[in-house]
């Protein structure tokens, strides 16, 4: 049929806007242009890679599939029907619309290298890897195939080749941060820290992406350093600043840095040093006073983002803190530190006063407190180094008449402590009374859980990262198990979410703001779920509906899910298994779980510290929790509880989460395995960090997915360490 002028001339129309971005302008000339011919293959096929650059897949595959239905000979529309339907999840369509391109065009190498991605997230690492050679091989340098057949050898646990991808990638494209990344990943893995640290540093300065951000944390978290570095602590202070990852994985890294500089780290080794002994001011802070630990702001960002994880600065702290109190009652407290003392209030808060305190400390405490609601009371405006005492040993909203300090005017320091500790804490409240009730809670482990959580919410936390990018369930997984089997790809675009046990709602924002999703977010304590609320709010997440529940009367709500989570309740019932058998039915068919279990191996040390617990009789007070602490860690060189290696050893309720839970239940592997053999369900892929991944692929490379839990279970009794928090895995219903 011969082309009509009018389709002709918006054809070309549609080309030129297309050219200069104008997409939405262009896809309307193609179609227009299709209207007065329909049979005009090409405005199919470019309409079709349009709709496919503007995210409308489903249109994008219509237009695609016309096209070849018109001309069914265009290597090039069937591979960009591939790349549609391979962004969908339909991996095996996408395979076959890759290899009729080869067949109509073999030495193709866009189709050569997008059929190796497809064959690799197939779990085809072999032939994905030979494709990839393969266009590689027809032209050298093919930055992209470069950067896949980097990843496809990194999963196969061949680091040394995979290194060479990414360098050859570096030089193809010395701008290009991908190449960068993945030899940032392949040194850290090969041992050199050095090296990894100054590539990743390099990505970030060329372009600052959420890729090289994740794997800085990654490289940088696990290590401790022997010497300051200026790019290194600008570097931490943004991630912490800007919460690249959740702040506990940083925690340890930037206290070690932290500990280097040359004023502040002189102070925590004369305190370690020191310790019991307590010192003073000019003992503890030098020269130059508290007014050099102002000027840290590493150090001031560290103590705001979490609870401190490092017992030299505990130690620290605890002395800078006395210090501070006698200098208060003696009247000598300048405001030169203010910042540091403000820092150190905002972090008592947090951790919620867990440092250690002598008999006659504390009762010098409450008399600083009493003579500050007193000096209210009369409408008298106190002083900041007076408030900055009293915030750091006893929470500003118990203290009667607080709420005047609003009346008056504060620098920044001290109204960021007033919004901290007075007016947080009074909007959690207000949520917390107008929470719904879902379900009833009648058993007895159950109402045992709720008095602890309403006691101790857990966990405390300030910041959460922010994701960049939203994206369907399946998206979401694929990226993070590559190879695992994930069936029904592309079925869910809006997923129901059913998160269990919330808590405080860390994990459950992480993944509803992940995620293109509708949340229920549950729990038994309110004063839990007022904390997640607020978080919430303050991220501007409406799409998460939070109620008070008890998971083992969820199966009368009459709701079904896509995505159940349930990682932080399990462990605390009675029987773990029967709780997560009374779940099941709440996840639709093809749906997904996250679950968390407590690890029998990874628990031996903290089992042992448990029963020092018991023995002493401690109590679950603040005072009993705070003693057992000490005892704990004078008991350490003895008896090897390595107790303060846990994060959660260095706040009151995460202690006590640790140490005195109600109810702790821990499992093996072998049974996990049985349970999901026993309930059809398909094992995806445990969330561990890179390092372990890569660690366990080394060590059988026959399991690529990393899905086989008799090897797991081999490696763990080879490094029982690994799940020191727990098992948190993802599996997939029949």
């Amino acid at each position: 049929m011969t082309q009509s002028p009018d389709a002709r001339g918006l054809f070309a129309q549609a080309l030129r806007l297309h050219q200069a971005g104008r997409l939405d302008d262009a896809v309307a000339h193609y179609r227009r242009a299709i209207a007065l011919e329909p049979e005009l293959a090409a405005a199919h096929s470019n309409l079709g890679t349009a709709l496919c650059e503007l995210g409308l897949l489903e249109e994008a595959e219509a237009s695609y599939r016309k096209a070849l239905a018109l001309q069914p000979g265009q290597a090039q529309a069937h591979n960009n029907l591939g790349t549609v339907l391979f962004e969908r999840g339909a991996l095996d369509e996408a395979v076959s619309c890759y290899r009729d391109a080869l067949a109509l065009q073999p030495d193709y190498a866009e189709a050569l290298n997008n059929l190796g991605a497809a064959l690799f997230h197939r779990g085809d690492l072999e032939n994905a890897v030979a494709s990839a050679r393969q266009a590689l091989a027809l032209v050298p340098d093919y930055a992209q195939a470069l950067g896949n057949l980097g990843r496809m050898l990194s999963v196969q646990g061949r680091f040394a080749e995979a290194g060479t991808a990414y360098r050859r990638l570096t030089v193809v494209k010395p701008q290009d941060s991908e190449g960068l990344n993945g030899l940032a990943e392949m040194l850290a893995i090969q041992g050199d820290a050095g090296a990894a640290l100054e590539t990743i540093l390099q990505s970030l300065r060329i372009r600052d992406t959420s890729e090289a951000r994740r794997i800085f944390a990654e490289i940088a978290g696990p290590l401790r350093w022997a010497g300051d570095n200026a790019p290194l602590r600008d570097a931490m202070l943004r991630a912490i600043t800007e919460t690249w990852v959740r702040p506990s994985e940083l925690s340890r890294s930037a206290a070690s840095l932290v500990k280097q500089g040359a004023g502040t780290g002189a102070s925590i080794a004369r305190a370690a040093t020191a310790w019991p002994r307590r010192l003073t001011a000019a003992e503890l802070f030098g020269p130059e006073g508290s007014a050099a630990l102002a000027r840290d702001v590493l150090f001031r960002a560290l103590l705001g983002s979490g609870q401190n994880a490092d017992l030299d600065i505990e130690r620290f702290l605890t002395m800078a803190r006395r210090v501070l109190l006698e200098a208060v009652r003696g009247g000598g407290m300048e405001d030169a530190g203010m910042e540091f003392h403000a820092a150190l209030a905002r972090q008592c808060f947090i951790n919620e006063y867990v440092f250690f305190r002598a008999e006659d400390e504390a009762s010098r405490a409450a008399d600083l407190r009493d003579a500050l609601s007193a000096a209210l009371g009369r409408g008298e405006q106190v002083s900041v180094p007076h408030i900055l005492a009293v915030a750091s040993y006893f929470p500003l909203l118990s203290i009667p008449g607080a709420d005047k300090l609003f009346d008056f005017s504060w620098p920044e320091p001290i109204a960021a402590i007033l919004a901290q500790q007075l007016r947080e804490p009074q909007e959690e409240a207000c949520l917390r009374a107008a929470m719904p009730k879902l379900t009833g809670i009648e058993n007895a482990i159950s109402q045992l859980n709720r008095q602890q959580y309403e006691a101790n919410p857990y966990p405390r936390w300030v910041r959460i990262p922010r994701q960049e990018q939203v994206v369907t369930i399946n998206e979401y997984l694929r990226k993070r198990f590559p190879l695992a089997d994930v069936r029904h790809a592309g079925a869910v675009d809006v997923a129901d979410i059913l998160s269990v046990g919330c808590g405080t709602g860390q994990l459950a924002l992480e993944i509803a703001q992940g995620i293109r999703s509708r949340t229920l977010a549950v729990d038994l304590s309110l004063a839990s779920l007022g904390y997640a609320k607020r978080k919430a709010l303050e991220r501007g997440l409406s799409a998460i509906e939070f109620a008070q529940a008890d998971l083992l009367e969820l199966g009368d709500i009459g709701r079904t899910f896509d995505v159940v989570e349930c990682s932080g309740v399990l462990h605390h019932l009675a029987d773990p298994y029967a709780g997560w058998r009374a779940m099941l039915p709440l996840s639709r068919s093809g749906g997904f779980m996250m679950v968390g279990l407590y690890s029998e191996a990874a628990r031996k040390s903290i089992v042992r510290a448990q029963e020092f617990a018991a023995r002493a009789g401690y109590g679950i007070s603040a005072d009993g929790i705070r003693r057992c602490r000490q005892d704990l860690l004078n008991a350490d060189a003895r008896e090897d509880f390595d107790i303060a290696a846990s994060d959660d050893f260095f706040g009151i309720s995460s202690c006590r989460d640790l140490l005195f839970h109600v109810g702790e239940a821990r499992t093996r592997l072998p049974a996990i395995q049985a349970f999901l053999r026993e309930n059809d369900l398909t094992f995806l892929g445990f969330e561990t960090d890179f390092a372990t991944r890569q660690a366990y692929r080394q060590r059988f490379p026959g399991d690529p997915a990393a899905t086989d839990l008799h090897n797991w279970h081999l490696f763990e009794g080879e490094s029982p360490a690994i799940f020191s928090g727990m098992y948190r895995f993802w599996v997939q219903k029949g």
